[in-house]
């Protein structure tokens, strides 16, 4: 369609009917004009205001004309759409040998952009516009397990995979969800006494339920998208670099753009600190729903990391320790409780700082983040490329667009608490006091001993 697409062309005659629209508005405004102010008019007004008429006349005209042409156009395309096989995920690839398929294609659109371009999806606005080349499910396994070296936070909240645009979610709050009544217990008062009794065989009806709030989450799958630039002697490369290279780079942009929406999400923390002490998070702790605390994670920056670090219990160890079989970082609040650590670098988790950039504390973030977001996951991640985008042609290489589709939601906002800390205070030493002797006192005392 000469570099055209059917959603193109749809928006040219949406265009082309909005210039009737404005033209007719103008003709519409002349017209009142004239019935106002024509008699009042000089004659030397009324041939600029008739010069003018016409002028509206003749746009409008032609607007018409312009308008009817580009909606034939698109309809035409849509005739001609119907006769072309439809992809269902822009240009696929071939499930068998797909690691071959997958090079060899990125390959022909680094060569044939505009073939690519033109491999879009269907005008119905039901349908997602798919153009490009679509990654198959094993190089996508593959780019999630590099997600996850790259330390994605996508593994703390709830990913839901849907196949849909958009759609709607019902939550039920737990902490209004009530406890259902026993249907054989009923009030016995046969001696006179009112006393519980209990009758496997009693008819009794099942109440109606209690109902409580429910809070409609709607999601609307979004695109993201990023450009990275890759030198032409891709074309030359083996299957397995042109494999890592995009896996790598698609990688790295999505576990950036997951981690920078989930944060975004997350409440405000206290720019003054809020917590100073070990009871003081053990209290802010004690605020979430005990149904909440299994699977609970503390997330902090690596500024607040190194502040928790100097922190020590009353037996002298550090609150903050890290598994070396695990590799699983925990901070002991005392000898029962503890909390599972997730550190982020400060430059996508900031410090609070005033207006003038001075600092004041560390954000503090406890809670089921499982239950705090839902991230709503489209799976349909794509390749186009162009060699005569921006800086892209005077360096000789190829821009190469990865885009990214999902919808992130806040779920349950009662799910985690939040504050802040300057520095927390070590526990007292319960074992201050005592004296530990040196192995050269133990050999003093030793020798007084014999010599007595």
């Amino acid at each position: 369609m000469n570099g055209k697409t059917i959603n193109q062309l749809h928006d040219d005659w949406i265009s082309a009917g909005q210039k009737v629209t404005d033209l007719l508005n103008k003709k519409i405004g002349l017209n009142e004009k004239y019935k106002s102010s024509y008699n009042s008019m000089s004659d030397e007004e009324k041939a600029n205001f008739r010069k003018e008429m016409e002028q509206a006349k003749q746009d409008y005209d032609a607007a018409v004309q312009a308008r009817d042409f580009a909606k034939g156009t698109f309809e035409d395309a849509q005739e001609a759409m119907k006769t072309m096989p439809k992809p269902t995920n822009g240009v696929p690839v071939e499930k068998h040998n797909s690691k071959s398929n997958f090079a060899d294609g990125f390959r022909d659109m680094l060569r044939h952009p505009m073939k690519y371009m033109e491999n879009i999806a269907t005008s119905d606005p039901n349908e997602p516009n798919t153009l490009g080349l679509a990654i198959p499910d094993d190089q996508q396994t593959k780019i999630n397990t590099l997600e996850r070296q790259y330390d994605s936070l996508k593994d703390l909240i709830t990913v839901e995979n849907v196949g849909t645009d958009h759609g709607s979610r019902d939550l039920e709050k737990l902490s209004e969800i009530k406890p259902m009544p026993r249907l054989d217990q009923f009030d016995d008062q046969s001696d006179g006494t009112k006393k519980k009794n209990y009758n496997k065989s009693q008819n009794t009806d099942i109440p109606e339920g209690d109902y409580p709030s429910i809070k409609k989450i709607n999601y609307v799958i979004g695109d993201y998208g990023a450009i990275f630039y890759a030198s032409n002697d891709l074309l030359n490369d083996s299957d397995a670099n042109v494999e890592d290279y995009l896996n790598r780079h698609i990688a790295l942009k999505n576990t950036v753009t997951y981690n920078h929406e989930i944060i975004s999400r997350l409440p405000q923390s206290q720019n003054k600190a809020t917590l100073k002490t070990l009871d003081d998070i053990s209290d802010a702790v004690m605020d979430l729903d005990m149904a909440l605390w299994d699977g609970s994670v503390l997330l902090i920056n690596k500024s607040a990391f190194k502040a928790l670090k100097e922190v020590r219990l009353a037996d002298g160890h550090h609150a903050l320790t890290t598994d070396a079989r695990t590799n699983i970082t925990t901070f002991k609040l005392d000898e029962s409780t503890y909390a599972v650590v997730r550190v982020v670098e400060d430059r996508w988790l900031p410090d609070n700082k005033t207006a003038a950039g001075k600092f004041q504390s560390h954000p503090f973030y406890y809670g089921n983040f499982k239950e705090f977001l839902h991230l709503f996951d489209r799976q349909q991640p794509q390749l186009l490329t162009s060699n005569i985008a921006a800086h892209a042609f005077e360096r000789n290489q190829t821009a190469i667009r990865s885009l990214l589709r999902m919808d992130l939601q806040v779920w349950d906002d009662e799910a985690i608490i939040s504050g802040s800390f300057d520095k927390i205070a070590s526990q007292p030493l319960i074992f201050s006091s005592v004296g530990v002797p040196s192995s050269t006192d133990a050999a003093d005392d030793a020798n007084k001993k014999s010599g007595q």
